[in-house]
């Protein structure tokens, strides 16, 4: 279980190490951890506290402008597994999965997103997951304005680059479509990695006859043995995104990011029970 006081006491004491150690300068390109940047100047009628002061990272800048990233190691969040990393042996029927196993971890790249709410709404936050050979890699795409939208898309097609394989939970339906109208929209290139495991799909195939459906909460609940606390329901993020907009205050903004966070982190469990030999 990821609790809710644990991450908030965890996020308070990294942004209080963030704040004795300075700023530094920005980096331009998405290949690289972002470096720490000097939080700007928010307009008028704003709040002076943004999401830098509890969620350490920095900026990526490009043509386009500037979005911010939130990276943080898996073990940060919580206890290192012996599993991480590993993947057992797929069904002989997944094709993708057993592809996945073949080549090792490193080659994928979890993704999730939340947005606006309508098919015209903007990527705001964009979670990927990666394994780095030693722990799993978080980074949090975040769009502090609507105007910041088309860096984010452009930092995160430059990471995609890097990957074979994308790894989503109902992506194929959602997110790989919604990006890639969005990057339409903003006239940004936009190249994901050229295999999708949607893992709704095999998820479905494995467990629809022993679940009462086979949702990424429910999953995580009954096949992941995972629990949630302080939790923001799904249906409420697009409207705290744009109050935050409006307002400026992230407070009720933070449980988002860690809402988005154990998203990722479920993935990756739920692709680690999907790689292991099904019970006759």
């Amino acid at each position: 279980m990821i609790g809710d006081a644990a991450l908030k006491a965890r996020l308070g004491e990294l942004a209080r190490g963030r704040r004795r150690a300075g700023d530094a300068p920005a980096s331009d390109g998405a290949g690289d951890a972002p470096r720490r940047t000097r939080r700007k100047a928010k307009a008028p009628g704003a709040s002076d506290v943004g999401v830098e002061e509890f969620l350490p990272g920095g900026e990526w800048r490009d043509e386009r402008g500037a979005v911010y990233v939130h990276e943080r190691l898996r073990s940060e969040v919580e206890r290192r597994r012996s599993h991480w990393g590993r993947l057992g042996e797929p069904p002989a029927m997944e094709a993708d999965l057993r592809a996945l196993a073949a080549v090792g971890l490193e080659r994928a790249l979890f993704l999730d997103l939340e947005t606006g709410g309508l098919t015209s709404s903007p990527v705001f936050l964009a979670g990927t997951m990666h394994w780095s050979g030693t722990d799993f890699v978080l980074r949090q795409y975040f769009a502090r304005h609507y105007g910041e939208e088309a860096t984010l898309l452009g930092a995160l097609g430059l990471l995609a680059r890097g990957f074979e394989f994308l790894v989503t939970f109902n992506g194929k339906s959602y997110d790989a479509p919604f990006l890639t109208g969005r990057a339409v929209v903003h006239g940004v290139p936009l190249a994901l990695p050229p295999r999708h495991i949607d893992l709704l799909h095999p998820a479905r195939r494995r467990w629809r006859l022993q679940l009462p459906d086979c949702r990424l909460q429910t999953l995580e609940r009954h096949v992941c043995r995972r629990g949630r606390s302080g939790d923001v329901p799904g249906e409420e993020i697009p409207g705290l995104y744009h109050d935050y907009v409006r307002h400026g205050d992230p407070y009720r903004l933070i449980p988002v990011f860690h809402h988005n966070l154990l998203d990722v982190i479920t993935m990756a469990e739920i692709l680690r029970a999907l790689c292991t030999p099904q019970r006759a």
